[in-house]
């Protein structure tokens, strides 16, 4: 067993040992950041199907007969999530937009297994063409323990270079480029290129912030350079740019209610 836990796992694993967590949630929290997973959610008119593959999010937005998938995970992973999407009854040769809402590795790069293989569409802030043309993230910078624990391996993860189809720098109507409902709009921050997606009562955010290790709040992401910049980005986008968003669709753990997220970064309520 120990031998097949991955990284993250590990670093979870001693930073909760320290918090002395009771053993039974050391145990599932571990086993969670080892296997895969795929949850359905309903979100006014729309069906959120989550897979999870070493602790990453995927989500398949699914509408009126289209599909939108918001960030894909590792390459390394993407044959699985394939096979996963399959196994859910969804043929991926359907999902004809991917939306990455940022360049980094563990988001964007299984990306092109997709773009090649079902010309699917792929969605980028056009801050992060860098990151995608080199198939490198840029700097990092840790908030906290794991984020330290965990800073040379994720700054150093790679994947095999691509362009996306459609760069955005201003907000984009999602429906007139996939059938889905729902709005595009750039967050610059956690990178240059960083966009979310509003569709119905739901905002799919990546690594603006992200979900507890236990519990179901809200957390300062493991990374992040500006966390003072990042905690305005988060009110603004309960305030102005999705005052209607109730469930916060993350790239780690989660999902995320609207009111644990204004909580924890103390975002006054809307008069």
């Amino acid at each position: 067993m120990l031998a097949r836990v991955n990284s993250f796992a590990r670093a979870l694993l001693s930073s909760l040992a320290r918090r002395a967590l009771a053993p039974g949630a050391l145990f599932g929290l571990l086993l969670s950041a080892c296997s895969s997973t795929h949850q359905v959610s309903a979100q006014s008119g729309l069906d959120v199907h989550t897979f999870t593959h070493d602790s990453i999010n995927t989500h398949l937005l699914v509408a009126k007969g289209a599909m939108v998938m918001v960030d894909p995970g590792y390459e390394k992973n993407a044959p699985a999530l394939e096979q996963d999407l399959r196994d859910a009854g969804l043929d991926p040769a359907l999902v004809k937009t991917i939306v990455l809402t940022h360049g980094h590795a563990d988001h964007a790069g299984a990306a092109r297994h997709f773009q090649s293989r079902f010309q699917a569409r792929v969605v980028a802030g056009q801050g992060d063409e860098g990151m995608l043309s080199t198939g490198k993230n840029e700097p990092l910078c840790p908030t906290g323990f794991l984020g330290r624990w965990r800073h040379a391996e994720d700054e150093g993860a790679t994947y095999t270079p691509f362009h996306a189809d459609i760069a955005v720098t201003e907000p984009l109507d999602l429906a007139s480029i996939s059938g889905v409902p729902g709005r595009i709009v750039p967050l610059p921050g956690h990178t240059r290129g960083s966009l979310v997606v509003l569709a119905g009562d739901a905002a799919f955010v990546g690594d603006l912030f992200r979900g507890s290790l236990v519990g179901s709040g809200a957390e300062t992401h493991l990374f992040m350079c500006d966390v003072e910049g990042n905690k305005r980005d988060i009110a603004r986008l309960l305030g102005e740019l999705g005052p209607g968003a109730k469930r916060f669709f993350v790239g780690h753990f989660g999902p995320v209610a609207r009111e644990d997220v204004a909580d924890f970064f103390e975002v006054p309520p809307r008069e």
